[in-house]
Order: structure tokens, then C-alpha cells, then sequence
């Protein structure tokens, strides 16, 4: 039951592909499932799943996916009730049961919650907000043409009468919602959304009161941990336990799927007992599996490059990327309450309706028996797509026929994650006589699920003839997952630091050779608006540098420009200025944080951070050895909100792909050396 099933890239773009896709036939049902109890439910409008206006004029909005810090809970609220003009003061936010028949997918991935459901929940808004107005038009005795709305109530135009939508909640219950289209607001009109609201959990978290999967208790309940092998490819062999069961709080010690579990009554006895155990894992199948095989291994993938044309000048190299785990702040954790016919679950997950599915399926009961609390979520970046710790908390309860809650601790969740896949790019490009690019060869050899062996879709947002891209998977005995932006991670920044080199072969700016042969016009923006935001062409300082990058993906479009000077194998980053065009900025609060953290993680992994591999297993334990930025360690970090025309694009991704790109080619500027290999050391410098 505890099996690492992995949950991977093609999968994960299957499930936020279809995000939302059941809602607008659930979300209008005539129930308000996830609503708190409220003693006036009976007298309450609810005229859909997802909202509910009470008599005393609260508004009640409940969100059907996860929060785990992007902020989505906010952002969904605010399309909602921005077209129903409702009061923002009065609305309350409430986390929706797990119920995917009623709300369609409810998984949160791939920056998908927002534009996969905008104009859903945007059209809701304002089926709502004509029933009311219908209700008090009939109230009145007069046309719904002469009446308007604003901040939850209705104003007859031609009296200046007012009807607070909380009185209306009776007559608009007998009113039938329209099933055509309702025209939406006008960017102008807007009230809520693009005018930046404060996160909807804020309160709570900053009291305490918040509660994640890691604070939840019930009656009964015992704690657990799992000791598991030290190498992906081991098992257990043989344990001995007598030390471990002497551990006061220790109350059973039992093998599992993934190794021994201890359970105890507390998390430090439970790790007490844990450490007390004697335990002889079988040797790896691979004992020599390192790092620096698995990147040999990728690099004898690559097979000969696309021909350049006769005459042109040839940039060729290759770079290489290491493995990443996701790290978030709260490790994981699931408390599982396995009964003879039916199951609770307490956790954060960024795909409840999976986990319901799979426990149902392995328990062989049917989804309604599996009840999934979603709890606020501390840190997904993708690996809360994955289910292990759903599973293994599961098998943990039935084994010990009690609540149990399973808690992984700092080094389990390093040792033990579905990480970023390793990658090593080689590149081949050319530019002709007059600096115009003619050539375009890229394999992308990942330690994971590649797409193709043969060379295809080039995949870059630029106008190069010829230019094709081999993606391609090499299995290399390593779980790997959905990590903040995917492949993007990598593919990106080798187009765009290829994109680079060939400027400088072509003996032309960076900007100005981009703008030459990019497709897409709000992409060309955005890198303009970075460059004159990033003072571009400005002179800096012997030793400085800057370096430009961009990015088209998730609906939307980014750029960075970042400053930085290197002294001795010293990188200091002084400033980094990040554009983004994501159409209509639902929430420029949160677009802005959004940014943050992708660029937080950006310098992150480009400076410091890196799994590496070693006799089969991770070497990394906590926060020592992989190191993340600190707050006295950030530069300057500028974000600009570009205000587009298209649809409402993606935010939780699109902030990361060209960051590590911009510092990579800001090295080359300060240096004159090229980075080709990540994390950046200034010695290994080409």
C-alpha cells in the first residue's frame, strides 16, 4: 500500500490539463457542500456549490482546490465575488469537502487553478448577481434594466432605493439561475480583482491559528515514523527492535512496506525509538550509482547533432543539471483513521480527489467512504501531487487499528522525495555571416520520462530555421516528480543561455538579437519593459555584469534582468528585475509574492543548492547541506506587473524559467566565462 507510485510529468500534465473541467456542471448545484454550519443555512441564498449569501449580508464563497501558499484560496474567492459585487469585507473563504462528482477536478498543478476556472467562476459571479437583482426588482414592482449593484446590495437607479442582498435572500431563492451567458464586467468596472487583496489566511497564519496537516489531533491517536533504506534500490533485511520498544512512549514497533515503523504517543518518542532500532538493509543494486555516473550515463545519451550550414559560425557545448528536491517548509505528514467500512484523512495534498480515489481503490471502498480534510498545505512546488505518504499512513492505521499519524522528518523528506530530474543539455547552433541565426540543435537528456528519441518541436518562443530539440528520458534508478515549472527548469535556461551565446558569436546585443526573431509580440514586450527596468546597456563597474533572459509558458510571459558582480569564486547578487505579463492580474499581491518566491528559488538552485547522489541514495540531509537562500543573503528584487490583453495566464510557474538563465548570462557579462553546470561555482567556470 505504501508503494512510491510516482506521479509523473505526463501524468501530472494530464490532471491540471483538465482542471475545473467538471465545474460548471457541479459548481451550479443547489447545495453548498465545504460551507461552515451557519444557524440560518435555512433562510440562506445558496444558489450554487460555491456560494452561499446569509441573511445577516456575509457572503460565504467555498473553494474547491488546495492553498499551499500560492494563494489561490484569495484569488478564486475574488473572481467570485468581484462579479457578483459582493462586500469583500463580508466575504468568508472556506475550504470545499473533497467531492470531485460535485466540483470537478479539484488538484492544484501546473498554474492551472486560475486560468483553467476564470470564466467559470467569473460567470458564476454574475448568474448570482442577476437572481438577486431579479429578486429585488420583483420586490420593487419594477424592470431589472432600472436596477445596478454595488458592494452587496441592489440600487434602484430610478429612486436611489437600496436593497442589502442579505434581505434579499429569501426572493432570490426562488429565483431559477440563468443558464445563458451573462455578460462580465469590463476591466474598468472591476471592484475586486487586479486591485490586490490580502491573502484571505494571512490572520490566522500570523496568530498561530492556521492549522496545516502537521497540527491536527484526534481522540486516540498514536504518531509514527518509518525507518526506511539509506538506497533507493535497497530493502529491509533484518531488524532488531528490543532497544526501540523499551523507548518510554514507544508503544509498537512493526515492518512495513517502506522499511519498520515506530509508533509511539509523541514524535520525539516515536524518533527516539526510531533511532534505538538495529537495522541491516540488502546492498543497493547499484552500488557505484553517484552523481557523476548518472551524469556520464545522460551525457553517453547524447547521439549526433542536427548539420549546421556550410559557412556559418557554430556554438557547441553542453551544460549539466542536478537533481533538486522540493524541501517545502512543512514536511510531509498525513494522519489516517482507517475504520472497517470507511476512512479519514487529514493532510495537505495539492490533489485530494487522487488521494480519495487511490484510498478507495486500495481499501476497496467507494470514494464517499474516504473523507479528505484538506488542511492549509506548507509547501507543495509539485511534490504534494504525489501520494507515498497518503499510502503509507494508510497501511500504518490498518496494521495498528488506531487513528495514526504519520510525520517524516526534515531528512526523510530530503532523502525521500521525487525530485527534479537530473539533465544534461547538449547544444549546437550556428549564425551566418551578416549575425542571423541558421542552425538550432538541442538535446535535452533527462533522468526521467523524456518524450521523444528523435529530434521534433523546438519548443522556443524564437523564428530560427531548422531549429529542433531532441527530448529524451534516461532511466537512472532515481524517483523523480513535478518540481516548480517542470522541464521548463532546465530547457529554458539552456535555450536561453544558447540564445546568448549566439548573440555574442553574432557580435550583437543580447536584447536587440532577441527582439529580432521573437514570434510573439506581448513576449517582446515584456523583454523590453525589462530592459529599460533592468537598465540595460548601462555601464557597471569592472568585475559587474548583467545578464538577460525570457520566458512564454502557462499563459504567460516573463522576463529577468539581474546584476551581479564576482569577486575571487565569489558571486554577489546585487538586484534582480522580474517582468510579468499574465493578462489580467487577478491578484497583483499575489502575483507579486508569486514572483518572489520563483526568483527566491531561481538563485536558490543556481547558487547553493543541489541533491547528489551517492552508493544509490541522496546525500543531502536538511537545510545544511542543501542550502536555500536567506533573507540576508537577498539582493534587490523588483517586480513589474505588465497589464496584457490575453487571457488570465498562470503565476505559481512562470516565475522561475528565465531567472536562472539572466544569472547565468549576468556571469558571462561579469567574467567572460560561460557556466556549464549548475550550481554555479566560479572555478568551474568555461
Amino acid at each position: 500500500m505504501s508503494d512510491r507510485r510516482e506521479f509523473s510529468r505526463r501524468t501530472f500534465l494530464k490532471v491540471v490539463g483538465v482542471v475545473g473541467a467538471g465545474l460548471a456542471v457541479g459548481a451550479f448545484t443547489e447545495v453548498a457542500c465545504g460551507a461552515e454550519p451557519n444557524k440560518t443555512a435555512a433562510k440562506a441564498f445558496v444558489p450554487t456549490a460555491l456560494v452561499r449569501v446569509d441573511p445577516d449580508g456575509s457572503v460565504v464563497i467555498t473553494i474547491a482546490q488546495p492553498d499551499m501558499g500560492q494563494g489561490v484560496r484569495t484569488s478564486l474567492a475574488m473572481l467570485i465575488a468581484d462579479e457578483m459585487d459582493a462586500d469583500w469585507s463580508k466575504v468568508k473563504v472556506v475550504q470545499a469537502e473533497t467531492n470531485p462528482a460535485l466540483y470537478g477536478r479539484q488538484g492544484v498543478g501546473g498554474s492551472s487553478s486560475i486560468r483553467g476556472s476564470q470564466q467559470k467562476l467569473r460567470q458564476m459571479g454574475a448568474s448570482v448577481r442577476a437572481m438577486l437583482i431579479a429578486a429585488a426588482a420583483k420586490q420593487w414592482g419594477v424592470d431589472p434594466s432600472v436596477c445596478r449593484t454595488e458592494k452587496g446590495k441592489v440600487i434602484n437607479t430610478a429612486t436611489g432605493k437600496t436593497l442589502d442582498y442579505g434581505s434579499l435572500t429569501a426572493q432570490a431563492s426562488d429565483e431559477t439561475l440563468p443558464t445563458g451567458k451573462i455578460a462580465l464586467k469590463d476591466a474598468a468596472d472591476l471592484k475586486i480583482i487586479t486591485k490586490g487583496a490580502t491573502r484571505v489566511d494571512n490572520p490566522d497564519v500570523a496568530t498561530g491559528k492556521a492549522a496545516y496537516g502537521m497540527d491536527v489531533k484526534v481522540p486516540g491517536m498514536v504518531y509514527a515514523v518509518i525507518a526506511r533504506p539509506p538506497a533507493f534500490s535497497s530493502s529491509l533485511k533484518s531488524v532488531d527492535d528490543a532497544a526501540a520498544r523499551k523507548v518510554p512512549g514507544v508503544v509498537d514497533v512493526q515492518k512495513v512496506s517502506r522499511g519498520v515503523a515506530v509508533f509511539a504517543t509523541n514524535t520525539w518518542a516515536a524518533l527516539s525509538g526510531r533511532d534505538a532500532l538495529k537495522i541491516e538493509w540488502t546492498d543497493p543494486a547499484d552500488p557505484g550509482l553517484n552523481s557523476a555516473s548518472i551524469q556520464k550515463k545522460l551525457a553517453g545519451a547524447v547521439i549526433e547533432h542536427l548539420p549546421m550550414p556550410a559557412g556559418s559560425k557554430v556554438v557547441e557545448y553542453s551544460v549539466d543539471f542536478p537533481y533538486l528536491a522540493h524541501a517545502t517548509m512543512e514536511p510531509m505528514n498525513c494522519l489516517a483513521d482507517v475504520q472497517e467500512d470507511s476512512c479519514n484523512l487529514w493532510l495537505g495534498t495539492q490533489s485530494p480527489d487522487r488521494v480519495q480515489a487511490e484510498v478507495a481503490g486500495d481499501l476497496k471502498l467507494s470514494p464517499d467512504k474516504v473523507k479528505v480534510n484538506v488542511m492549509l498545505v506548507g509547501g507543495g512546488f509539485g511534490r504534494r501531487l504525489q501520494t507515498d505518504y497518503v499510502h503509507e499512513a494508510v497501511e500504518l492505521s490498518k496494521a495498528i487499528k488506531k487513528p495514526v499519524k504519520l510525520v517524516w522528518s526534515r531528512e526523510d523528506d530530503m532523502k525521500n522525495d521525487f525530485y527534479r530530474p537530473a539533465c544534461h543539455s547538449a547544444v549546437k547552433a550556428a549564425v551566418d555571416s551578416n549575425g542571423n541565426p541558421v542552425g538550432w540543435s538541442v538535446q535535452i537528456l533527462e533522468s526521467g520520462g523524456g518524450d521523444s528519441d528523435t529530434f521534433g518541436n523546438p519548443d522556443i518562443p524564437y523564428d530560427i530555421p531548422g531549429a529542433k530539440r531532441r527530448y529524451s528520458g534516461v532511466d537512472c534508478g532515481i524517483p523523480t516528480g513535478p518540481w516548480r515549472s517542470v522541464e521548463h527548469t532546465f530547457t529554458v535556461p539552456t535555450s536561453e543561455c544558447l540564445i546568448d551565446e549566439m548573440a555574442h558569436a553574432a557580435g550583437k546585443d543580447a536584447v536587440e538579437f532577441r527582439k529580432a526573431i521573437l514570434k510573439d509580440d506581448r513576449l517582446k514586450n515584456v523583454l523590453e519593459v525589462a530592459a529599460d527596468k533592468g537598465d540595460w546597456g548601462k555601464p557597471m563597474p569592472a568585475g559587474h555584469g548583467r545578464g538577460i533572459a525570457c520566458f512564454e509558458g502557462y499563459g504567460s510571459y516573463a522576463a529577468h534582468v539581474v546584476e551581479l558582480s564576482v569577486e575571487g569564486n565569489k558571486i554577489n547578487v546585487h538586484r534582480i528585475v522580474a517582468v510579468i505579463d499574465c493578462g489580467l492580474a487577478v491578484n497583483p499581491k499575489g502575483v507579486e509574492a508569486q514572483m518572489q518566491g520563483a526568483a527566491t528559488d531561481a538563485l536558490s538552485t543556481c547558487l547553493r543548492a543541489a541533491i547528489t547522489i551517492d552508493k544509490g541514495g541522496v546525500v543531502q540531509n536538511s537545510w545544511t547541506d542543501y542550502r536555500w537562500m536567506t533573507l540576508d543573503a537577498m539582493p534587490k528584487l523588483e517586480v513589474h506587473i505588465v497589464t496584457g490583453t490575453g487571457n488570465i495566464g498562470g503565476m505559481g510557474e512562470p516565475g522561475y524559467p528565465s531567472a536562472p538563465a539572466a544569472i547565468a548570462n549576468a556571469v558571462f557579462s561579469a567574467t567572460g566565462k560561460r557556466v556549464r553546470r549548475f550550481p554555479i561555482k566560479v572555478e568551474e567556470l568555461a
